[in-house]
């Protein structure tokens, strides 16, 4: 495969994934909140993890602290 039918099949397959995207419920959404996501993925990672932390820490206890630090002892 040369150069040029290496960006053909780019191009094509750009159209592909954009026609895919006008075809969801609310595009303008997804592509806005995708774009945002796929520069700053720590923002939303990271509040969600601590939460999930206070929350399942608050639930279960002890054995949680006990249960994550068997995960990372490992590593």
């Amino acid at each position: 495969m040369n150069e040029r039918e290496f960006l053909l099949q780019l191009q094509e397959r750009a159209g592909e994934q954009e026609k895919l995207m006008r075809g969801m419920l609310l595009p303008k959404v997804f592509l806005s909140v995708s774009l945002w996501l796929g520069d700053h993925p720590l923002r939303l990672i990271i509040p969600i993890a601590i939460a999930l932390t206070l929350i399942f820490h608050n639930m279960i206890g002890q054995n949680y602290d006990n249960f994550i630090l068997k995960i990372f002892g490992k590593l």
